[in-house]
């Protein structure tokens, strides 16, 4: 009976290690299941994020190739205007440094030294259109003029061919012509766009634009303020620096108002000028009234 008792409770010892070793063999195989499909997940989410990451490398080249390997028609320099001197002269930043530039082809009314009909008309103009800019130089033959200034035809955006709707819309030295606020002036061998120019010019005067709209009546209430010395240029008091830039103050406050300062003014000195004037004149041929004080 005793050696029963024994076998039997050896036959349940051993079922009880048989069924924990069943157990764990079970518990194993789930976990070895479990391990396989978290394998498989996590598979699944590196070629999800494989993909994503090739679709990022696809944007990048689109814009790699879009900005660097853009087939322009022509050679060009990528610079900023950092100051319109004039109509057509403008300093420009080129790998960080600045460059007089002058535009070839055209030429606006003067408003430096001396100041001609319609010049700040032409300066505001390419202010406004220029200044602050990324703009793109194209060099015809010559690098400089006699005075050091890079000569050059300024495009506001590359050109994606060259032809006359490229030119007309891009180009600024052919927008100046186009608007009325420049007159052709080619000197070979710059004469590249010479015929495209003498379109542009041609529309300008028969459209009666900019300085081609000018009247006897606009001239005559020039000379009630200024004295005439040729067909077109007055003798003002002209407030300019050593380097021919204007001292007078145009500013627009906070209620709209466009107030030009004069150098010795109560406010000039703490004024934060729009843009600056050589002359009265100038300042109210663009709509500003002279400071009070």
């Amino acid at each position: 009976m005793k050696k029963f008792i024994t076998f039997f409770t050896l036959i349940i010892f051993t079922f009880t290690l048989f069924s924990q070793s069943l157990f764990d063999i079970t518990s194993i195989e789930s976990n070895i299941e479990r391990l396989k499909a978290y394998e498989e997940i996590v598979e699944q989410l590196n070629e999800i994020e494989s993909e994503e990451n090739d679709l990022k490398k696809l944007d990048l080249y689109d814009k790699f190739f879009e900005e660097k390997l853009l087939k322009i028609p022509i050679s060009l320099e990528k610079g900023v205007v950092t100051r319109v001197i004039d109509g057509d002269t403008v300093e420009i930043e080129i790998d960080g440094k600045i460059y007089k530039t002058r535009f070839i082809g055209i030429d606006t009314p003067e408003s430096t030294t001396k100041i001609e009909p319609f010049g700040m008309e032409a300066t505001l103009f390419t202010t406004k259109n220029l200044l602050g800019k990324t703009v793109y130089l194209e060099k015809d033959v010559s690098e400089t003029d006699r005075y050091g200034r890079l000569l050059r035809y300024i495009w506001m955006e590359p050109p994606k061919e060259i032809d006359d709707f490229e030119i007309r819309t891009k180009m600024f030295n052919a927008i100046l012509l186009l608007n009325g606020f420049a007159k052709i002036s080619t000197f070979p061998p710059d004469v590249k766009y010479e015929e495209y120019f003498l379109t542009y010019s041609k529309e300008a005067q028969n459209n009666n634009l900019g300085l081609w709209a000018l009247s006897k009546e606009i001239t005559s209430e020039f000379t009630n303020d200024a004295t005439l010395t040729d067909s077109s240029t007055f003798t003002q008091n002209v407030y300019v620096d050593p380097d021919g830039k204007g001292l007078i103050k145009g500013n627009i406050n906070s209620k709209g108002e466009k107030i030009y300062h004069m150098p010795g003014g109560l406010y000039y000195e703490q004024t934060i000028p729009e843009i600056w004037f050589k002359t009265e004149q100038e300042a109210q041929s663009a709509g500003f009234r002279k400071s009070k004080k």
